[in-house]
């Protein structure tokens, strides 16, 4: 019976939307309107992302897009270990993507930034639930061809609150994911994905296997929930769960957004996706 209700709570998160069962779309972003609006209120970034070659794509379901970007020197058919990132509450995947590119784009890493949130309001429905997070990012890795055990998925803030639930149903599921980096947000209980692992629907360790990096800025405005002690009660709900902390970034002069602006941050991450990738 515990095994049916397992297979039952994955499944009814893996299809909160269910027209993301229909394959990815074709063609590029441009039309989408929620592109347009994001293009007008992030234009400098956009630009950004442009310049570097990126191309812009429609979510599988065609309500949002994604930017990908794939160093110049690899093939398509052989693509590298990719970065899919989660930005925080009311922003555009430009922003992550101008705040990952400068630090990977000599490293042979691409980029997967989502666009998560529909471009107004703050309420969860104005954003992708975990479980289509999950099957979105899992349509994009195989369409193209990104292999098992070689992304890192960060999210930040939201993003980052977010990250949780999404591991854990990769983990049950498809397991692209090799290092999930924590970024200023912890789990919360009042989630309902949360609550869902708490209950046992994913079974007792659903994060059994998965390896974690937080990151906590000293001068975060909300410590309790961003900062330092929010997320050292990040790292004792990931070990709660079976997942392995390899590191926990407590950057002292770091703010909200110091994961990125510090460099020695980001190179702490990579080194560590590195690590893994080589084990």
């Amino acid at each position: 019976m515990t095994g049916k209700l397992i297979t039952a709570g994955i499944f009814v998160a893996l299809a909160a939307n269910a027209a993301l069962s229909a394959p990815p779309k074709t063609g590029t972003a441009e039309q989408l309107p929620l592109f347009k609006k994001a293009v007008r209120d992030d234009k400098e970034r956009y630009n950004f992302a442009a310049g570097k070659g990126a191309i812009f794509l429609p979510t599988p379901d065609g309500r949002s897009f994604y930017i990908l970007w794939l160093p110049p020197d690899v093939s398509p058919q052989k693509p590298p270990p990719v970065v899919f990132t989660l930005h925080g509450h009311g922003s555009w995947a430009f922003d992550e993507f101008f705040l990952w590119h400068k630090h990977i784009a000599g490293a042979g890493i691409g980029i997967v930034a989502l666009q998560w949130w529909f471009g107004e309001g703050e309420t969860p429905k104005d954003y992708y639930l975990p479980g289509q997070i999950a099957q979105i990012m899992n349509e994009i890795m195989r369409a193209h061809n990104i292999r098992k055990h070689s992304v890192l998925a960060h999210g930040f803030s939201r993003g980052s609150a977010n990250i949780y639930g999404l591991a854990a149903l990769d983990n049950r599921a498809e397991k692209y994911i090799l290092l999930a980096v924590a970024n200023a947000g912890k789990p919360g209980a009042d989630f309902p994905i949360n609550r869902d692992i708490a209950s046992g629907l994913f079974g007792q360790r659903p994060l059994e296997g998965t390896y974690w990096m937080t990151y906590a800025g000293a001068r975060d405005p909300h410590p309790e929930r961003d900062g330092i002690p929010g997320m050292r009660e990040a790292q004792e709900w990931i070990k709660r769960y079976g997942g392995a902390v390899k590191l926990a970034v407590e950057d002292e002069s770091g703010d909200h957004g110091g994961f990125h602006r510090n460099p020695a941050n980001v190179k702490k991450a990579l080194e560590l996706f590195r690590q893994l990738l080589a084990e």
